[in-house]
């Protein structure tokens, strides 16, 4: 079998090989997260366990993702992305394989831990892998594919699991990623291949010697302490002593780091590339965008459901229309812009993403739930149409030795953009709510009895919520049109040298 892919390999046909693996693992390690989150309730009731500590199954597993991309995408650069990806695949799938077989709730953290560790290594190099397999001209094209495959997860992940939740039990779902797990590592071992170690890394005798362990504990110190802190934000309060020396903390560490990367012969991420105009203004535009959008999928089941009182499929139904939009809108955005170049579509996709956003601050207790769809398809195109060519210019500037840690880099942008929406966002409803006299809660809105009566006490609770949802979507508006801004003035895309 290694013989025939060997020589498929050296044909055209590759690099559609590479996607098959590269496209199938994003899609599983989207859907994981998905479907652990409709999983969740099963899973506390089987092992007795309350909501906030049951979701630490999730936040382990987006934490140890966060905090261990940028090392991860470094290695891949010294090692080669081949070794790195696959063994990934491996400890991913021994993750799921321990889930499957958990009967206790502390095994389950730890395998969520070790699902996270498999799925930083392999998303820190799954679009590094698509763009150095597509021919340069094809770059573009190549990643939108990439985002093509999560958008596609984020859609079926839910309707995949919740099916297999309900007919065969929770346990079924890491059985089905295990399966797929082992599939993906006979496919990687046999068809990919290490197309790009840089020169000084080949030269470098002292191989994995020459890693830069301390810049990587100090980036997931930082990356940790910031994510934890602002998860509990909106939770303790922005004046908790702990949520306040967290992020003191992670000030202090990121300082700590910024030193050590500028002194070091070899750095985890070359701070250089920050003085590269199309590099810092992309990632710059790249996290006020994630972080304008995200509050919108987190507060948007709180709204469908406990104010407009429909239920959790039909808002599910509701909202798909993104992921949905982001699916279609990636290849098609990707493909364009490796003809007209990536800034001003990068520019059009933003100022979908600013419209979406503006129509959700016009949401009102009594609004349509198809004007969340409006936004929602909005926000999606707008993801869709930016994703690809925003990514596609920054790579560019860096360089193919450099993919590892540079497409690292671009992932934890976003997951960094998103929980500070989230946090910021949800920050704003707490706001709201507390200045109309209400417990700072949300679970206070999730208590709410919807076959009820409504009184005027409970209509009050239900504005002081939309008020706080306009304030942070005005707010949202306000970031992602300064990334409108922030790309139109970035000079024109540079290639790599």
């Amino acid at each position: 079998m290694v013989n025939i892919f060997g020589n498929i390999t050296a044909k055209s046909s590759y690099k559609w090989l590479v996607y098959s693996s590269v496209g199938m693992a994003a899609f599983v390690t989207v859907s994981d997260q998905t479907g652990t989150t409709l999983a969740l309730p099963r899973i506390g009731h089987e092992f007795n366990t309350d909501i906030p500590t049951v979701q630490w199954m999730y936040l382990v597993y987006t934490l140890f993702i966060s905090a261990l991309l940028l090392p991860m995408g470094k290695l891949s650069d010294i090692l080669g992305r081949r070794r790195i990806y696959t063994l990934g695949l491996v400890v991913f799938s021994i993750g799921a394989v321990m889930a499957y077989f958990g009967h206790q709730f502390q095994s389950l953290l730890v395998a969520k831990s070790i699902q996270g560790i498999g799925a930083a290594m392999i998303q820190a190099n799954g679009m590094a892998l698509m763009a150095e397999s597509f021919p340069e001209r094809q770059r573009a094209s190549a990643i939108g594919l990439y985002m093509a495959a999560i958008g596609t997860g984020a859609v079926m992940g839910p309707v995949i699991g919740g099916l297999m939740i309900d007919t065969w039990g929770w346990r079924s779902m890491y059985l089905g990623i295990a399966t797929i797990g082992m599939f993906e590592i006979l496919l990687s071992v046999c068809v990919i291949r290490d197309l790009a170690i840089s020169a000084k890394n080949r030269r470098d005798s002292k191989g994995i010697k020459s890693f830069d362990w301390a810049g990587a504990v100090l980036s997931a110190g930082v990356l940790s302490l910031l994510l934890v802190s602002l998860t509990y934000s909106y939770r303790l309060g922005w004046s908790s002593p702990l949520v306040v020396t967290g992020l003191c903390a992670s000030v202090l560490i990121l300082m700590g780091f910024i030193l050590r990367e500028l002194r070091c012969e070899d750095p985890m991420i070359d701070l250089a590339l920050f003085k590269i105009p199309v590099f810092s203004l992309g990632i710059a535009a790249r996290f006020l965008a994630f972080m304008s959008g995200s509050p919108a999928y987190f507060l948007m089941p709180f709204y469908l459901v406990q104010i407009l009182g429909i239920t959790e499929a039909k808002a599910a139904l509701f909202l798909a229309p993104a992921s949905v939009m982001m699916a279609v809108a990636s290849p098609l955005s990707g493909k364009l812009s490796d003809r007209w170049g990536t800034k001003w579509l990068a520019v059009i996709g933003l100022l979908y993403w600013t419209l979406g956003v503006i129509i959700f601050t016009r949401l009102e207790v009594d609004s349509s739930p198809i004007l969340v769809s409006v936004g929602m398809i909005l926000l999606g195109a707008g993801n869709g149409t930016f994703g690809a060519p925003n990514t596609t210019a920054v790579m560019n500037v860096a360089g193919q030795h450099r993919y590892g840690v540079v497409s690292a880099l671009v992932n934890m942008v976003r997951t960094s953009g998103n929980l500070s929406g989230i946090a910021v966002g949800t920050t704003m409803v707490v706001l709201s709510m507390t200045s109309m006299g209400f417990d700072p809660d949300l679970s206070t809105l999730m208590n709410m009895d919807m076959g009820t009566t409504l009184t005027q006490d409970r209509i009050e609770l239900m504005e002081s919520f939309v008020q706080g949802i306009k304030w942070a979507f005005t707010l949202g508006a306000c970031l992602v049109g300064t990334a409108v801004v922030l790309t139109v003035f970035r000079p024109d895309e540079q290639r790599e040298g």
